[in-house]
């Protein structure tokens, strides 16, 4: 029951907000990144963290009442550079502020890696504040880099939350309940988000709500791979959010070999590599969901299932990149192949008019991105 008057009152929230969005200017334009129509609000991060502030009316409480304060601050610098820009230094530097006052303030750090090594746990001792403001920092902008089409971040930030909820539901400890108002806020932005504003309006997360659904994610992930209360190994927090990490890592590689500022925006990601190749938005979108999935999926040969293992490569050797020679197991080419029966051709795919033999394949720029 409480489910369903989470939901509808997401729903009234979420339209309420996109209302706001238009009387306060709150809104995203067309430009030539930006392929979408007309005026569409930036209001999907107010609506989440709304109902989460919300859920203790329901008899909800978050893990942490710092942590979903600091999340409110977190929120407050995206609506900041939503309506005024925040220089990217500037924004970054807050971030790993909020990651040292979760650790600090919240109690929820990272306090070990978990057994890398096969000896026992690595403790991190007084590398786990830092460790922990980096994770934040981290994820903070690889959602939010990460959130250039329709459902992709608010998506990719489902799969772990949902991992999650379920584990908890098995183990019985309780923990659901704290990620139930998440779930279906992001579900219902969702509707909003990947409709065709008739019925419902158009709603993008924005700044504010990339920006929240990466720092709750990580919270949510530290919390439940640390302590009494973990039931997930820490190796697997990192493939729980993987393609998020590995869009930001070789966008950022990239730039930086071609000398470009790290934070500018471009469309080297892989969303719009994936585009460019020929896919929908809708066919990128699912791709890059599939690719989540297989993370979770993936069992390494030789050792645990994923949950356990830290030494499984990204694909296989069968699927092992053709422009890099095997030398790679994660790189933005890799992922691109692993998709590219389902490309079309199209002037910028780098398999148009190409010899599919691996000797007379040349390697497409993008390429260089690859880590």
């Amino acid at each position: 029951m409480s489910v369903v008057l989470l939901a509808l009152l997401a729903l009234i929230l979420t339209r309420r907000t996109a209302s706001a969005g238009h009387r306060f200017g709150l809104v995203d334009l067309p430009t030539s990144r930006k392929r979408h129509t007309g005026e569409v609000p930036l209001t999907g991060g107010a609506a989440i963290l709304l109902l989460v502030l919300c859920a203790p009316f329901f008899g909800i409480d978050q893990p942490s009442t710092a942590g979903l304060v600091i999340a409110c601050a977190v929120f407050a610098t995206g609506l900041v550079d939503d309506l005024r820009h925040v220089p990217p230094a500037i924004r970054l530097l807050l971030h790993y502020g909020a990651g040292i006052a979760l650790a600090l303030f919240g109690g929820i750090a990272i306090h070990n890696v978990g057994n890398l090594l096969g000896g026992g746990d690595i403790p991190l001792l007084f590398l786990a504040v830092p460790l922990t403001a980096l994770a934040v920092a981290g994820l903070c902008n690889a959602y939010n880099m990460i959130d250039g089409i329709d459902g992709l971040a608010a998506a990719t930030a489902l799969v772990p939350l949902t991992v999650l909820f379920i584990l908890n539901i098995a183990a019985g400890t309780g923990g659901s309940a704290a990620l139930l108002p998440w779930l279906v806020a992001i579900a219902v932005f969702l509707l909003f988000n990947l409709g065709n504003g008739q019925r419902l309006p158009r709603v993008f997360l924005g700044d504010n709500g990339s920006l929240l659904l990466g720092f709750t994610v990580t919270l949510f992930l530290v919390h439940h791979s640390q302590g009494e209360q973990a039931i997930i190994q820490p190796v697997t927090a990192l493939w729980l959010v993987t393609v998020p990490l590995m869009d930001m890592l070789s966008t950022m590689l990239k730039r930086y070999l071609e000398g470009r500022p790290l934070m500018q925006a471009d469309r080297s990601h892989l969303h719009h590599i994936l585009q460019d190749m020929g896919l929908s938005l809708r066919q990128t979108l699912l791709a890059l969901l599939a690719c989540c999935v297989r993370c979770l999926a993936w069992r390494c040969r030789t050792c645990q299932p994923i949950s356990a293992c830290c030494c499984t490569s990204w694909f296989s050797p069968a699927t092992a990149c053709s422009w890099c020679d095997g030398k790679t197991s994660i790189c933005t080419c890799n992922l691109v192949a692993t998709v590219a029966p389902w490309a079309k051709k199209s002037r910028s795919s780098p398999w148009r008019d190409t010899p599919r033999t691996r000797s007379t394949r040349e390697r497409p720029a993008w390429c260089a991105a690859s880590f």
